[in-house]
């Protein structure tokens, strides 16, 4: 045959007859050439116009199920229906006032449940793994609308409004449809098995691979009837969807430019709100805080804040709605997109792994030495995460997700808080038992069955405020609380009672680390804290290069802390036992 470049349809030459994209690899087209000529040349189907008689009334009705063909696909089609109702939702003209402009979506892909729709296949040369591994590869992107990758060790195809996993077993059904296809002159039938199924689908993953592609997705909402975008000064614009968006989940809720963006007040999101903080002196700033969480992780904005967060909703009484408000997140985001990942488990690469493509996690452990790890901190600032699926290779991928837990108490930690670790934690106090005549069974089950258009008009408020401050609205009790968790720590409490700051240095020079680290564990001892919770001294020298006004300088006699000194200085009785201390 002969061969058929890139630069002949572009240059405006059809293609061979029976031509197709099997062709087109052996040709030395490149995903992307074959992606550029399926989206010019595959057009989603639309049904004709039929005149509105009664004859074409009746003969648009749906049949009935004895009266199709036994392989007979009737159903409408997904972009036409998608298209009706954005169109009805958004065809209102943009008011240049107004915060929020509107355009009418496109109709997009029907997605990967199309995978079903694998078409015919047709006889091989050779029959390699190689080789229908670039035939399946070519079938599912034809069944699928052309738009397939691989990322994050899996498939997924896009539509109709984001991009879906492809469940392995329906891949590997479409694989089963190769089993007995000619191979050669002499048509000899093709035996698929396990191993040939498991290496087709390792190098059907190799042509689609772009193991990046779910690593930026653009920062707006994706709802059912467009894309909300809120700008920089917090103009809300909804527009068509798109696979360059990269989305990975679709927030079951319609965009209403006239909804409510403040709970109105008979409201069950009005009353859970409200009911939870009532009386607080910041109440105003818990909710505002409770709506910019919704909004961040509807947002895709949590871990691309200037200071990303995770937040921490502490009750110690009973009743408190804490848990509550924490679930209004699985109310407004589909199933799948919100994990229930511990601290504890982040060390786990078959759990973490389960973070990727989540917009939030929400759990009820709260572990200070979890909280402390490494792998804590890159989940909530957006590094890569390496991670497994049982029995699949490692793949890493950066997390989006936003962190919310719900604990009574607040942990010790182990060695302390270090600046970094506090400066990513924010702690949200619920205070109010709620009385039992104000509590609603099931609250959150109401809203997201009835309310769901009020919760995501809560959320773009909230993300409208984020997207203008570029920070969080910290209520004065997280501050508060933040600061009484760090006086948990035995280093802060001792550096709060024992150390005061020094512009001149000491007529005996500066005090040694070492001294002070003496100072401290003699103190904190007797304080009634527990050994096990000090830090060791090489631990410790780092915690006080983290502290205000210290500076840790090596010198003759050792590493010596410049900037302060022991606020009462030092007692005889102390320096005694200093004086004695083998270095």
């Amino acid at each position: 045959m002969t061969q058929y470049a890139f630069t002949d349809w572009q240059s405006g030459t059809k293609p061979p007859k029976g031509w197709d994209c099997a062709d087109a690899v052996r040709d030395g087209w490149t995903k992307k050439d074959i992606d550029d000529f399926m989206r010019a040349s595959v057009q989603p189907w639309t049904p004709p116009v039929v005149a509105k008689t009664e004859t074409s009334e009746k003969s648009t009705e749906r049949p009935k199920e004895s009266q199709r063909e036994p392989n007979e696909q009737f159903e409408p089609s997904a972009s036409a229906t998608t298209a009706h109702k954005q169109t009805s939702a958004l065809e209102e003209a943009p008011d240049p006032d107004k915060d929020f402009q509107t355009v009418v979506p496109a109709p997009r892909a029907v997605g990967a449940s199309a995978i079903d729709r694998f078409s015919a296949i047709r006889n091989f040369e050779w029959g390699s793994e190689v080789e229908i591994a670039t035939e399946f590869t070519n079938r599912i992107m034809i069944a699928c609308g052309g738009d397939v990758v691989k990322a994050d060790g899996k498939f997924w195809a896009f539509g109709p409004t984001a991009w879906q996993e492809i469940p392995d077993q329906k891949l590997r059904l479409a694989v089963h449809k190769f089993d007995g296809v000619g191979v050669g002159d002499k048509g000899a039938p093709l035996k698929i098995g396990k191993r040939t199924i498991d290496g087709v689908l390792s190098e059907a993953g190799t042509i689609l691979s772009e193991p990046d592609f779910f690593n930026d997705p653009t920062v707006a909402m994706n709802a059912l009837n467009g894309v909300i975008v809120i700008g920089p000064d917090g103009n809300v614009t909804v527009r068509a969807h798109d696979p360059e968006d990269k989305f990975r989940f679709t927030i079951p809720a319609e965009f209403n430019a006239k909804a409510d963006r403040s709970p109105p007040t008979q409201s069950m999101l009005h009353k859970l709100v409200h009911g939870a903080f009532k009386g607080d002196p910041d109440e105003e700033d818990k909710i505002n805080l409770v709506g910019e969480i919704l909004g961040a992780a509807a947002l895709g904005l949590a871990t691309r804040m200037p200071q990303p967060k995770a937040f921490v909703f502490l009750g110690e009484t009973a009743s408190n709605g804490k848990s509550t408000i924490a679930s209004l997140l699985s109310c407004l985001l589909p199933a799948g997109s919100v994990s229930a990942i511990p601290p504890a488990a982040f060390s786990d690469e078959r759990r973490i792994v389960n973070l990727a493509g989540k917009a939030a996690n929400v759990a009820d452990e709260l572990s200070a030495a979890a909280i402390a790890g490494e792998t804590f901190k890159a989940a909530i600032t957006g590094n890569p995460i390496e991670g497994r699926d049982l029995y699949r290779s490692a793949v890493t991928f950066i997390p989006r997700a936003l962190h919310c837990f719900t604990t009574n108490t607040l942990p010790r930690f182990n060695g302390g808080l270090d600046r970094g670790l506090q400066r990513r934690l924010v702690v949200l106090t619920f205070n109010r038992p709620i009385p039992e005549k104000e509590i609603i069974p099931d609250i959150s089950d109401h809203i997201r069955n009835s309310e769901l258009d009020l919760l995501l008009g809560f959320a773009i408020a909230g993300a409208q405020r984020l997207m203008k401050n570029r920070a969080y609205t910290i209520p004065q009790s997280s501050k508060e609380a933040l600061q009484g968790w760090l006086l948990l720590d035995p280093v802060n409490e001792w550096f709060e009672a024992h150390i005061a700051p020094c512009k001149d240095e000491p007529y005996d020079g500066w005090m040694r680390t070492g001294e002070l680290f003496n100072d401290f564990k003699k103190w904190a001892l007797e304080q009634g804290h527990s050994e096990r919770f000090l830090p060791p001294v090489n631990t410790f020298s780092q915690r006080l290069k983290a502290m205000p006004n210290v500076i840790v300088k090596r010198t003759a006699k050792g590493s010596v802390a410049v900037g302060i000194k022991l606020s009462g200085g030092l007692s005889d009785e102390r320096a005694k036992d200093l004086a004695q201390v083998d270095w």
